[in-house]
This record gives C-alpha cells, sequence and structure tokens, in this order.
C-alpha cells in the first residue's frame, strides 16, 4: 500500500484548489449561478399593453403600445441591473414641448432595460411626424435608441429622411424630440426638389 505524507498530501489538494478556483473570481463564486434555462424563459408575458406618461402637471408626453412584451429577471430571487423587456412591434408617440403633432416610432422589435428608461428598436424603425398641412416627414434607419425621460433618440445607423421637399441620407443621428429638432452626424447627402 502506497503511503502518501501528510505534508505532500496537503500540498497536492492545495495545487489542485488553486487551478481549479483561480478561473472563476470571488463574486462568482460567492453568488448562486443563474440557471441559463430560467434566463431564456420569461420571468412575465404580457398582451395589448398601452402606456401613457404624463409631466408633473399632467400633460400627456408620451405613449406606448405594443401587441406582446416578455420580461426577463435574470435573478429569480431579485429584480437586477441586467433585467430587460423584449416588445413586439412597439409603438411609440412623442408629444413635444410645442404641441405640436406628436412624432410617431415604430419598429418590429424593440428591447429595453430594467427600469424601461432606454429602449431601443431594431428592424424596420421608422419615425414620423405630421406636419399641420399633412405633409409627412418621415425618417428610417435598423436602429434607434431611446432615452424616453429626456425624449431623445440616436443612432450610429444609416438613416434616410424622406419629405415632400427631398431625401436626406447621412450616418448617424440624434433627435430632440421633445424640441422637434435633429441633428444629422455624418456623410449626410441630401435631393431637394421644389
Amino acid at each position: 500500500m502506497l503511503r502518501i505524507p501528510l505534508p505532500w498530501l496537503t500540498l497536492i489538494v492545495a495545487t489542485l484548489l488553486f487551478f481549479v478556483l483561480r478561473e472563476k473570481s470571488p463574486t462568482e463564486l460567492l453568488s448562486p449561478a443563474v440557471n441559463e434555462e430560467v434566463v431564456r424563459f420569461p420571468h412575465a408575458y404580457m398582451i395589448d399593453i398601452d402606456t401613457e406618461d404624463f409631466d408633473q402637471n399632467g400633460k400627456l408626453i408620451s405613449r406606448m403600445s405594443t401587441p406582446a412584451a416578455q420580461h426577463f429577471q435574470i435573478n429569480p430571487e431579485a429584480p437586477g441591473p441586467d433585467d430587460h423587456t423584449i416588445f413586439t412591434q412597439p409603438k411609440m408617440f412623442f408629444f413635444s414641448e410645442r404641441d405640436a403633432t406628436p412624432w410617431r416610432l415604430s419598429a418590429m422589435e424593440g428591447h429595453s432595460d430594467a427600469n424601461g428608461s432606454v429602449i431601443t428598436l431594431t428592424n424596420n424603425v421608422r419615425i414620423e411626424q405630421q406636419d399641420a398641412d399633412s405633409s409627412s416627414f418621415l425618417v428610417t434607419t435598423s436602429l434607434l435608441t431611446i432615452r424616453t425621460l429626456d425624449q431623445f433618440a440616436e443612432t450610429d445607423k444609416a438613416v434616410k429622411m424622406r419629405a415632400p421637399q427631398g431625401v436626406v441620407e447621412t450616418i448617424g443621428m440624434q433627435a430632440w424630440l421633445n424640441e422637434d429638432r435633429i441633428e444629422l452626424l455624418s456623410k449626410v447627402r441630401g435631393t431637394y426638389a421644389p
């Protein structure tokens, strides 16, 4: 029978533990493992959603509707910063300070952060506004990030803007929806037809 001296046995066990534990940070070792299957299954599922946000004076500032939404809570024990919600075909309306016609935003898909203050629209994103004379202003892009509380939207993707006067193409855009102001970021090209 082979006998290993206690100091050698301790050294072997310590070496094995070192190699096993060095792959994980202290946070990973102490936090409970998140079941990947739980993350893919929604914590909540909602259909036919309509929400409205008002300012402190009771004035409507935004509205959102979606046929379906799935909320994912990453840690089943408690809400956390990585939680998110996925929207199907979201439609959003933002009302400006000047009481102009509202901005209408829509997409095939949407994704929000844990508290809903940042929403990202993807896949056929459209931003529309009708003027008082019924002429339409249309912006299309593939991705748009919206800070809902600030009524601010931006993208670094290709953007096409259409109005009765012509077409403008650009890479990147920032929009202050409550001020009815848009800034084009780079490679701006336009065709004007009076």
